[in-house]
């Protein structure tokens, strides 16, 4: 019954949207802090990676789902870097309503208003980024799961 509940809500959620705003707008203060939270996720993310990578979990099918999600988080978390880079010139007439109109139109000034709206859609990198991750766990807990040493076989 819950799990019904949840269906509805969420198609509800699907078909009567407010506002889907992909980039979290901060300050300007608190953006250079933001921004280098990115670049630290996207140096530890790689270090992460290639050490993963080095060791011999790699040869593992679930480490090689969670190294392949470090490396689509790494550009999802660049790609985010320019949103957030590229929202600094963006002008606020950008968007706007003619008069008599209900949908609101886009005005593209120049190729930065392009690829910032079109880096909005960074949930096409996040969501891929975090399957991964749990996919990989999860076949790393099916294995775990299976009789695979001597000890997990003796009653």
């Amino acid at each position: 019954m819950a799990t019904l509940f949840f269906t509805v809500l969420l198609l509800l959620g699907c078909l009567l949207p407010d506002k889907a705003l992909a980039f979290q707008p901060h300050a300007y203060s608190g953006l250079y802090i933001h921004q280098l939270a990115h670049f630290f996720l996207i140096v530890s993310l790689f270090f992460f990676a290639v050490k993963a990578r080095q060791t011999r979990l790699a040869f593992l099918k679930g480490w090689r789902q969670i190294i392949a999600g470090t490396w689509v988080l790494m550009l999802w978390s660049t790609t985010t870097m320019v949103g957030h880079f590229l929202d600094f010139d963006i002008s606020e007439d950008a968007i706007f309503l003619p008069p008599g109109a209900t949908i609101p139109f886009l005005r593209l000034n120049g190729w930065q208003e392009a690829l910032f709206y079109l880096l909005k859609f960074d949930h096409l990198l996040a969501v891929p980024a975090m399957f991964l991750f749990y996919r990989g766990l999860k076949l790393l807990r099916e294995g775990q799961a299976t009789p695979s040493s001597p000890r997990q076989t003796q009653p």
